[in-house]
């Protein structure tokens, strides 16, 4: 079961995704049960991505945040730039 949660900064709406979590049984992040990160960290890095590129092959930006050593895969949900549907962030 996978659920996306949604929340907003600075006018943008971001959206991450909830999976079962096999160890405790509860929906947790999908970046925190892959690679331990919480979604505000993946947010604020957001903010501060130093580069990216559109990655046409899989239809998603790939950038990286220099400040918080973060790569940050997403997309603008809808075509919206202010909907950010973060689909993976990790070290």
């Amino acid at each position: 079961m996978k659920r996306l949660k949604s929340y907003k900064v600075k006018n943008k709406r971001f959206f991450i995704s909830f999976e079962l979590n096999p160890l405790t049984n509860e929906l947790d992040p999908h970046i925190w049960i892959r690679h331990l990160i919480e979604p505000h960290e993946a947010i604020n890095a957001w903010f501060k991505i130093s580069t990216q590129e559109l990655n046409i092959c899989y239809d998603r930006y790939e950038a990286y945040s220099e400040d918080y050593k973060l790569n940050i895969y997403y997309v603008f949900m809808d075509n919206d730039p202010d909907k950010v549907l973060i689909i993976s962030a990790f070290r």
